[in-house]
């Protein structure tokens, strides 16, 4: 073979093999570099933030809301007041007759952080009686005659928004009397400053450690007559396992979230009404006893309960005589006219 031919032949050999080495080399290079973006150091586990057990729902919260007194709004029901801010996140509300035929809610908070509620109305006698059973206070913008004198003898520690534009203000995008609205931190920073108790060491209610599906007889679908032109119905979801509200056949839903309210407990009961007055004030017997309901995870059970004074527990027991215990998750009563129907298939 020509030397020259030889020579060329060698060098594309060293060629060939020093560009093999390179490939190989980037190719290693490339794999350290994969590899090392696939090593992620070890996250720390982040604390888990203490818990305690709400003692209006039975659930999880926060422990800075531990032994806080309840917060317990008045909120309007009138139709042009719905929807209405804030009632899903309540623990426990209440709804009973006002003038009109309509009813009006007590809603009690507690380990939420809500940045609008209402619309908040005016104060009736015995909406006063429920609101003492949680020690709570009481949030609310006007009174009756009769409310204002009671609040005042009952000593009850009471915001009102009648003489107060800091803890409340109107929006603008609806007609007053119906837009009147509060938030949590703003009831709380008015407590504050008046210097009202903060602490509380009641307990509300009894609950199930494990969630129970029984009860007298099975129940998905139920409605609840409070006048002529006022009704209330509940509709059982079975993903969800717990009850949807209607009112007058149309979903009853939260301003907040646009979605619609849903319950786990309702209880139900009759409370002795009369009218009072030509503006329609109603007289509520609430220190009483009788019959009524436990609703829950599609079962209905008979119970009983008696209230035997305005500031004291309204105790309910099932027909047996043994407490009522309740599933963990929000609970609404229905505190009917003994004229009131609650209907069922």
């Amino acid at each position: 073979m020509p030397l020259k031919r030889c020579l060329t032949v060698i060098l594309i050999m060293v060629l060939v093999f020093a560009v093999g080495c390179t490939s190989k080399k980037e190719e290693k290079s490339s794999l350290d570099i994969k590899h090392q973006d696939e090593i992620t150091e070890p996250h720390e586990n982040s604390p888990d933030i203490p818990k305690v057990k709400n003692p209006l729902t039975g659930t999880d919260m926060d422990t800075q809301f531990e032994n806080q007194r309840p917060l317990a709004v008045m909120i309007e029901n009138e139709y042009n007041a719905r929807p209405q801010s804030g009632l899903s996140r309540a623990g426990v509300v209440y709804e009973v007759l006002a003038e009109g035929g309509i009813t009006r809610f007590l809603a009690l908070f507690l380990g939420e952080t809500l940045d609008e509620i209402g619309p908040v109305r005016s104060a009736r006698p015995y909406f006063l009686d429920y609101a003492m059973e949680y020690d709570s206070i009481y949030v609310h913008y006007g009174a009756s005659p009769q409310g204002y004198i009671d609040l005042k003898q009952l000593q009850i520690d009471a915001i009102d928004g009648i003489y107060d534009d800091i803890t409340f203000w109107r929006d603008k995008s609806r007609k007053a009397p119906h837009n009147a609205y509060t938030s949590v931190e703003n009831i709380l920073k008015t407590s504050g400053k008046r210097r009202f108790r903060k602490d509380t060491e009641l307990t509300f209610w009894k609950f199930n450690s494990e969630e129970s599906f029984t009860g007298d007889v099975e129940l998905e679908n139920f409605e609840l007559d409070y006048f002529s032109n006022y009704t209330v119905k509940y509709t059982y979801n079975h993903d969800k396992k717990v009850y949807e509200r209607f009112i007058n056949g149309k979903p009853h839903t939260d301003r907040n979230t646009g979605e619609s309210i849903f319950v786990k407990n309702i209880i139900i009961t009759f409370a002795s009404t009369r009218v009072l007055d030509d503006v329609g004030r109603l007289s509520i017997k609430t220190t009483d006893s009788g019959n009524g309901y436990y609703i829950s995870n599609g079962y209905c059970s008979n119970i009983k309960w008696q209230k035997d004074a305005r500031n004291q527990r309204t105790n309910y027991t099932f027909q047996d005589g043994s407490n009522l215990v309740i599933n963990p998750g929000n609970t609404w009563i229905q505190v009917l006219p003994q004229w009131g129907k609650f209907r069922y298939d």
